[in-house]
Formats: C-alpha cells, sequence, structure tokens
C-alpha cells in the first residue's frame, strides 16, 4: 500500500470516527478529530503536489 492509499484511509477513518462522535453527542471529541483530519487532508494534497522542491 503506497502513503498516498494509507493517508486516504487514514482519512476515511477519521471521517467515520467524527461521524461516530457526533452521533454520541461527542462535540470536544468530533472537533479535534476533525483538526486531525484537516492535518491529513492537507497531507494528502501536498503528496499529490508531489515534491516542491522547499520544505
Amino acid at each position: 500500500m503506497t502513503r498516498e492509499e494509507e493517508l486516504k484511509e487514514l482519512a476515511s477513518s477519521l471521517q467515520a470516527a467524527i461521524a461516530k462522535a457526533r452521533q454520541l453527542d461527542l462535540p470536544t471529541s468530533a472537533y479535534i478529530l476533525s483538526l486531525a483530519l484537516v492535518e491529513v487532508s492537507q497531507t494528502i494534497a501536498a503528496e499529490l503536489r508531489g515534491p516542491s522542491g522547499s520544505k
């Protein structure tokens, strides 16, 4: 499995966890998981762009 595939799987898992936290009325948990999803989404976007030559 490639890093990109792993990140997409992680994003999917986070989305499911967010939905479950909302279902259980756990707003703080849903918020924290949402922040993690943003980080993963940004990492996926960076992976898709490829190396930019600067870090």
